[in-house]
């Protein structure tokens, strides 16, 4: 692909994560919120997006918003608004993130020992739920690694050196690769969990030439933060295990095309490229910017063609997760064009 097209696309893609942000801007609150607050925490994302697209003011109302009506002493996000106990840790780490770019410390350095309470001092990996007893068993790959990135922007590497420690257990114990991912593992047995009720399928395991609905995000999430740690940590071992990582993403069916959680596959590879270079990662990251754009709907979601549940705060989750994504394989493919 020479440099014209590569920039052409560049531009594409930067018009679809300005029509994903003025989406979400067109459903701001005169309280600095964004869509229906009283649907949970679905806006955990919002800084990190608003300032990917340079909507400062935006980051901040909800920052400020948050601190008004969400922040507990013990630096947790709950004061009654949360409807669901998953993927707890990954919605404070997610927020964290977002509010470190945005330079709102208290709400990022200031709530990580919170979120630092859910990490298994064994494996490395964050809990999935927060229960009245306290942390769940299981803890799987996304999940986990949401808290690690949250880690390694708030510069606590021996943290996300764990987590790190996490995805190399968790590779170790496949035993059914390149057909099957499993992708949670439980605190109690420092094991991967491999036995469970068929309805709960989509939880635990990706089967790789299946083309239904799966976790396919496991793979590109994967190798964006063992690239990011490599960042911070350079050491050959975290590139090599995302290559194995994302091949698994990169060599399953095209089916995963047809949902949503394909999202975080150009992640993945937009960072693997920008570190090493390779073609085989350039052209899969042009892949999904392509992808993102050929199925933006005309409002600036994705409502036509993942319409998820039909609510607002569906469709602002998502565009808020896909402008993220979007941004990033900006930046990874400009890092060498």
């Amino acid at each position: 692909m020479g440099t014209a097209s590569l920039n052409q696309n560049i531009g594409r893609y930067e018009n679809v994560k300005r029509r994903g942000v003025d989406y979400i801007l067109d459903h701001a609150n005169t309280d600095g919120s964004f869509g229906p607050v009283e649907d949970g925490f679905f806006f955990y994302r919002l800084p990190w997006t608003f300032l990917v697209a340079g909507e400062t003011r935006a980051a901040l109302s909800i920052c400020r918003w948050v601190r008004a009506n969400m922040l507990t002493e013990s630096g947790d996000f709950d004061r009654g608004l949360r409807k669901l106990t998953d993927a707890y840790a990954y919605r404070n780490a997610t927020f964290i993130y977002g509010a470190h770019m945005a330079r709102q410390y208290d709400l990022s350095v200031g709530c990580m020992p919170f979120l630092l309470s859910l990490q298994d001092h064994l494996s490395g990996g964050f809990a999935n739920d927060l229960t009245a007893g306290g942390p769940g068993d299981t803890m799987d790959l996304p999940y986990t690694v949401g808290s690690g990135l949250a880690c390694i922007a708030t510069g606590d590497l021996d943290s996300a050196r764990r987590v790190y420690g996490y995805l190399d257990s968790l590779w170790a114990q496949q035993d059914e690769l390149p057909d099957r991912l499993y992708y949670n593992m439980s605190r109690r047995t420092q094991k991967v969990v491999r036995e469970f009720d068929h309805a709960d399928r989509f939880w635990n395991v990706v089967v790789a030439q299946e083309p239904v609905l799966q976790r396919w995000t496991v793979g590109g999430i994967a190798s964006a933060f063992l690239s990011r740690l490599y960042m911070s940590d350079p050491n050959p071992d975290y590139i090599s295990l995302a290559r194995r990582y994302m091949k698994f993403s990169m060599d399953s069916t095209d089916g995963q095309f047809d949902f949503a959680p394909a999202c975080k596959s150009g992640w993945g590879s937009s960072l693997l490229y920008q570190i090493t270079g390779d073609p085989e990662y350039r052209e899969w990251t042009v892949r999904l910017g392509n992808w993102f754009a050929d199925t933006q709907s005309s409002d600036g979601s994705w409502a036509d063609t993942f319409p998820g549940n039909g609510s607002v705060s569906s469709h602002i989750h998502l565009v808020a997760e896909f402008v993220v994504h979007v941004d990033n394989i900006i930046a990874g493919l400009s890092s060498r064009s």
